[in-house]
């Protein structure tokens, strides 16, 4: 299972990856073609559909290394024990949180099916879609976490030698 969970992290960093040069490279040749008049009417919609896109993979790559923003000054002056308690009802929370957005993500998908971008024929659909599965990734990542937390075995370390800030 872990390797099929190494797998998964390193097409959706890839794809991110992919996505952000894509824009650069889509953004400066939109406006290098305005300057000259002839402007790529199209580069908007494909930006708005690969930026919504990254948004969502690199929510999943800020929970998996414990870098979304956090408030834990006060909790941090209770014991270890009522922090690990704390974080675990947050946790769950968060994936109640996630499994309601991915609900109502796929269903906006479904309604948004029929609904094409301006100036490309693709559905609408395309770009809603990355809200489910977004947040399916940060399902997977939170689960994954808890299952770290709850065993005995240390958190996964990122990076940087650290442990996410999210590990209770």
């Amino acid at each position: 299972m872990s390797s099929l969970n190494a797998w998964l992290i390193r097409i959706e960093e890839t794809a991110a990856r992919v996505l952000l040069a894509a824009i650069v490279v889509l953004v400066f040749l939109a406006a290098l073609t305005r300057w000259f008049d002839y402007p790529i009417i199209w580069s908007i919609d494909i930006a708005q559909l690969f930026f919504g896109w990254i948004c969502f993979l690199g929510a999943d790559t800020a929970l998996r290394q414990g870098r979304h923003i956090g408030m834990d000054v006060l909790i941090r002056l209770f014991p270890v024990r009522f922090q690990r308690t704390v974080g675990f009802f947050l946790d769950i929370l968060s994936i109640v949180f996630l499994v309601i957005v991915t609900y109502y993500g796929f269903k906006l998908s479904i309604i948004n099916w029929e609904r094409r971008f301006n100036t490309i024929e693709v559905s609408y659909s395309l770009a809603t879609l990355s809200v489910p599965v977004g947040c399916l990734l940060m399902l997977r990542t939170m689960v994954s976490r808890m299952m770290f937390a709850r065993s005995e075995a240390p958190a996964p370390v990122d990076d940087s030698g650290e442990r996410p800030a999210g590990s209770w």
